[in-house]
């Protein structure tokens, strides 16, 4: 009796043995085979890193000038504005002269900046101030896409009036 349980503990070890030799087996198989760590949890969604949703703009001074848009489209699309100049320029030109970088425009995009000046009051700073008259605004316009890549406002001393302290 004794002899048939060490036999049976024999066979049940080696049986265990077996099991995991041939599982272990099958899981690095699987690994060579598909490249890729066999997923034994459930995947946790990972959050979204901060700045995933920016859109970037590559160079495009290599394209044909047909496949940009029309000064005239740049003129109707800008605010209300006497436009005094619409010039198509890189990105690098614009931000040389005014320092404003942005990483996700390359230097080699084309752009529009259109200057102008609006007769009257022209708020400003999200209502915070008005500029009373003659606010000088320059807009900077992709020239492939026509997105608005913002506008600066500048307005003479004397003509500001601030709300707030």
């Amino acid at each position: 009796m004794k002899r048939i349980c060490t036999i049976f503990n024999l066979f049940t070890i080696t049986s265990l043995s077996a099991f995991i030799f041939a599982s272990t087996t099958t899981l690095l198989l699987v690994q060579t085979a598909t490249g890729k760590p066999v997923q034994t949890k459930k995947q946790v969604n990972q959050p979204i890193p901060f700045n995933s949703k920016v859109r970037m703009y590559p160079a495009n001074n290599s394209l044909p000038a047909t496949r940009f848009i029309t000064i005239e489209s740049v003129i109707k699309n800008s605010t209300k504005m006497r436009i005094t100049e619409a010039k198509l320029t890189t990105y690098e030109e614009f931000a040389a002269k005014t320092g404003e970088y942005k990483s996700s425009i390359s230097n080699n995009r084309m752009v529009w900046i259109v200057t102008g000046f609006v007769q009257g009051e022209l708020r400003m700073s999200k209502g915070r101030s008005v500029c009373t008259d003659n606010a000088k605004l320059v807009e900077l316009r992709d020239a492939e896409t026509g997105d608005s890549f913002g506008r600066s406002i500048y307005c003479p001393p004397n003509n500001v009036r601030n709300f707030m302290p």
